[in-house]
C-alpha cells in the first residue's frame, strides 16, 4: 500500500509529475527568470512538505508562480491553504447528489489524508447554498419501487446507531457506512414518490453527517469533508435548510480546528443567513464566537455570544433540529462563567 500523502504541496507536486528535486529545479528556473536565486533544493522541499519549515515570502511567491496561483489568493489565505490541486465540491444540483454520495464513500479509502476542501472552494459552496433554492424532487425512473417499510426501518435503525455514545461508534461506524451505501443505492436506482424521495435524501444527509464526524474524530479530515459535502447535497435536495446550515457549521468547526478561523467566520455567516430556528441560530452564533475568539476579535466574540443567548431565549414551537438538539441554557451558562474574562479563556469553553 502506498504511503499517504500528508501535505498539499506534495499532492500539488505529484499532480504535475514533479519530484522534490524537479520542483526545486523549477523554482530555481523561475527565480532566474526574475534575475534571482531561489535557494530551494530537494532538502528544502522535503522540510516544507514535512511541516518542519515554512517557505519564506519570496519562496511562496515562486511556488505560487510555478503552480499558477493568483497573488490575491496567497494574500487571502495562509500557507499552505492556497495551494492548488484540492478536489472541488460539486455544485448544489440534484443531478450531482448521487455522485457526491459515491465520492464520499470512495473517500473512505482515499490515501490523501491531509486534504480538506480549500478555503476558496468552501466560500463558494457556502455562498451557493445560501442563495440557491432546492430543486423539486422527482421520482426515480428505474429499479423497483422503494418500500416505505424499508425506509421506516432504515430511519429507525440509523437513529439508534447515531444516538449511541461516541465511544461506542468505533463498533458501529461500519453499520452506519453500510446504511449510507444502501440509502445511496435506493436514491440512485429506486422508484419512489416525492415524499419518500425527501425521506431518503434526508436520511442520507443524517448518515453522512454522522459518518463525517466519526472520520473527523479519527483525524481523517479529507473523508470527513467529502461526507459533509454529500450531506449538504442531500439536505439541499430534501429542501431541509436547517440541516444544511448544520453541515456548513460542521465545515466551519473543522476549519477552526485546522487553524483557519477566518474561513470558519465566513462559513457561519452563510449558515446563519439560511436558517431560522432559534436553537440552530444560537449554536451557529456560539461557534462563530469561538472563531472570533481564535482571531482575537474580542468585540465580535462577545457580540455573537450575546446573540446566541438571545436566540436561545426566544424559543420555538417546533423541535430543534437533531444536530443542535443538545444546545441548552446550561451550555450558555457555562460560557457566561468565563465572562468578562480574556478571549483566550473563552476559547476553552467554545469548542462545541
Amino acid at each position: 500500500m502506498d504511503d499517504p500523502i500528508r501535505h498539499p504541496l506534495a499532492y500539488a507536486r505529484e499532480l504535475r509529475g514533479l519530484s522534490q528535486s524537479g520542483l526545486a529545479a523549477l523554482l530555481d528556473k523561475t527565480a532566474r527568470g526574475h534575475g534571482l536565486r531561489s535557494g530551494a533544493d530537494k532538502a528544502a522541499v522535503s522540510r516544507w512538505e514535512n511541516g518542519r519549515k515554512t517557505p519564506n515570502h519570496d519562496s511562496q511567491l515562486l511556488i505560487a508562480e510555478v503552480f499558477g496561483v493568483p497573488l490575491a489568493e496567497t494574500a487571502a489565505y495562509d500557507w499552505p491553504y492556497w495551494l492548488p490541486g484540492r478536489d472541488e465540491p460539486l455544485p448544489l444540483k440534484s443531478a450531482y447528489t448521487v455522485q457526491a454520495l459515491h465520492d464520499a464513500q470512495r473517500a473512505l479509502m482515499d490515501r490523501r489524508t491531509f486534504l480538506t476542501y480549500s478555503a476558496i472552494s468552501l466560500a463558494g459552496l457556502a455562498a451557493q447554498w445560501a442563495t440557491v433554492e432546492p430543486e423539486r424532487l422527482s421520482s426515480a425512473l428505474g429499479g423497483k419501487r422503494v418500500d416505505a417499510e424499508l425506509v421506516d426501518w432504515l430511519e429507525e435503525t440509523s437513529g439508534r446507531l447515531t444516538a449511541l455514545p461516541t465511544e461506542q461508534r468505533q463498533h458501529t461506524v461500519r453499520l452506519l457506512d453500510a446504511h449510507l451505501a444502501t440509502t445511496t443505492e435506493l436514491i440512485e436506482g429506486g422508484r419512489y414518490d416525492e415524499d419518500t424521495g425527501r425521506r431518503l435524501h434526508l436520511l442520507a444527509a443524517n448518515l453522512a453527517t454522522t459518518c463525517g464526524w466519526y472520520r473527523f474524530d479519527q483525524g481523517r479530515h479529507w473523508a470527513a469533508g467529502k461526507l459533509w459535502g454529500a450531506a449538504l447535497q442531500s439536505a439541499h435536495a430534501a429542501g431541509d435548510r436547517d440541516h444544511g446550515a448544520g453541515v456548513l457549521s460542521d465545515f466551519a468547526y473543522q476549519s477552526n480546528w485546522l487553524g483557519e478561523p477566518k474561513v470558519s467566520v465566513d462559513q457561519l455567516g452563510h449558515a446563519l443567513s439560511g436558517t431560522r430556528h432559534p436553537t440552530a441560530r444560537s449554536l451557529l452564533f456560539l461557534r462563530r464566537a469561538r472563531a472570533h475568539a481564535a482571531l482575537g476579535e474580542r468585540a465580535d466574540c462577545h457580540r455573537d455570544l450575546s446573540a446566541a443567548e438571545s436566540a436561545l431565549a426566544a424559543g420555538a414551537a417546533d423541535p430543534a433540529p437533531s444536530w443542535c438538539a443538545w444546545m441548552s441554557p446550561a451550555v450558555m451558562r457555562s460560557v457566561n462563567l468565563f465572562q468578562p474574562g480574556s478571549v483566550s479563556r473563552l476559547l476553552c469553553c467554545l469548542a462545541a
